[in-house]
C-alpha cells in the first residue's frame, strides 16, 4: 500500500509542477491581452473625443459660411446698384457678356459647388478640379473687367467692391475649413473601426487565456489534493504500523483549512502552499 501511495504522490507532485506552470503561462496572457484592451479602450476614447471636436469646428465652419453668404449676396446687390446708377444698366450688361461669362454667374456656381461637396454630393478629385477652373476663370474675368471712373463716387465703389470681395473670401475659407474637418472626422471613424476590431479580438483571446487559466487551475488544484490525501495517507498508515492511534487532535486544522480555500477557488501565497506541500 505504501508504495501505491509514494507513486500516487509522486504523479500527484508531477502534475501540481505541469499544471502550476501551464496555470502561469495562461495568466501572464490573461494580463497581456487584458492590458492591450484597455489601452485600445482609452485609445477610442480619445479618438471619439477628438471626432466631437472637430464636430464643432465644422458645425462653426458651417455657420460662417452661411453667414458670409448672406453678406456677400448683399455687399454683391449694393455694389451693382451702385454701379448701375452711376453708369446705367448697360454697364453691368455689357460686363457680365454671356450669362456664363458673368463673374457673378461663376461665383454662384462655386457656391453651388461648395454646397454640393460639403454635402457629399461630389468627391474631393471633382471637386478640387472643377473648384480650380472656375477660379482660373473668375480671376480673367476679374482682371479683365473694367469700371468707369466718376469723381467722388469711386471711393464708395470701391469699398463697396472690396466688401463683396472680402464676403467672398470668407465664404471659401470657411467652407474650406468646414471641409477639412468632416474629411478628418472620416478618417477618425474610419480608425475607429479598426480599433473596434483590435478590441474585439483582444477581448476574445483574454477570455479564452482565462478559460485556459482556469481549467489549468482545477487540474492544479485536482493534483495538489491527491498529493495531500496520499502523504496523510501514508502518515495515517505508518502511524498504525507504529502503534500510534489516529485522533482528530492529530489533524492540522491550518491544512485543512488551506485545502478548503483552495478548493473553493482562492488563491493562496507561495508560503501556503509550501505548508501544505511539507511532508512532516
Amino acid at each position: 500500500m505504501q508504495k501505491a501511495l509514494k507513486q500516487i504522490e509522486s504523479q500527484a507532485e508531477s502534475y501540481i509542477q505541469k499544471h502550476q506552470k501551464q496555470r502561469d503561462e495562461w495568466n501572464a496572457k490573461v494580463v497581456e491581452n487584458r492590458s492591450r484592451r484597455d489601452q485600445i479602450n482609452g485609445q477610442k476614447r480619445e479618438l471619439y473625443d477628438e471626432i466631437e471636436r472637430q464636430r464643432t469646428v465644422r458645425d462653426k465652419e458651417n455657420n460662417r459660411a452661411r453667414e458670409a453668404k448672406v453678406e456677400r449676396k448683399n455687399a454683391n446687390e449694393k455694389y451693382f446698384a451702385l454701379r448701375e446708377e452711376l453708369f446705367g444698366p448697360e454697364v453691368n450688361d455689357r460686363n457680365r457678356g454671356k450669362k456664363g461669362d458673368s463673374p457673378e454667374f461663376i461665383k454662384k456656381k462655386m457656391n453651388n459647388l461648395e454646397m454640393a461637396h460639403m454635402t457629399g454630393q461630389i468627391k474631393d478629385a471633382k471637386f478640387s478640379e472643377q473648384m480650380k477652373s472656375l477660379s482660373r476663370k473668375l480671376k480673367d474675368l476679374e482682371a479683365a473687367k473694367k469700371v468707369e471712373s466718376v469723381s467722388g463716387d469711386n471711393a464708395e465703389l470701391d469699398r463697396l467692391y472690396e466688401a463683396k470681395e472680402a464676403a467672398h473670401k470668407e465664404v471659401i475659407e470657411s467652407a474650406d475649413a468646414a471641409q477639412a474637418a468632416h474629411d478628418l472626422m472620416g478618417k477618425l471613424r474610419d480608425e475607429t473601426k479598426r480599433m473596434n476590431n483590435e478590441h474585439e479580438m483582444a477581448h476574445r483571446a483574454f477570455i479564452s487565456a482565462k478559460t485556459e487559466a482556469d481549467e489549468e487551475h482545477q487540474h492544479y488544484i485536482v493534483a495538489m489534493r491527491s498529493a495531500y490525501s496520499a502523504r496523510h495517507l501514508m502518515k495515517a498508515a505508518q502511524d498504525r504500523a507504529d502503534g500510534i492511534q489516529p485522533s482528530k487532535a492529530d489533524a492540522i486544522p491550518q491544512n485543512v483549512d488551506l485545502m478548503s480555500a483552495l478548493m473553493s477557488g482562492q488563491q493562496l501565497s507561495t508560503e501556503q502552499i509550501m505548508a501544505m506541500q511539507r511532508k512532516d
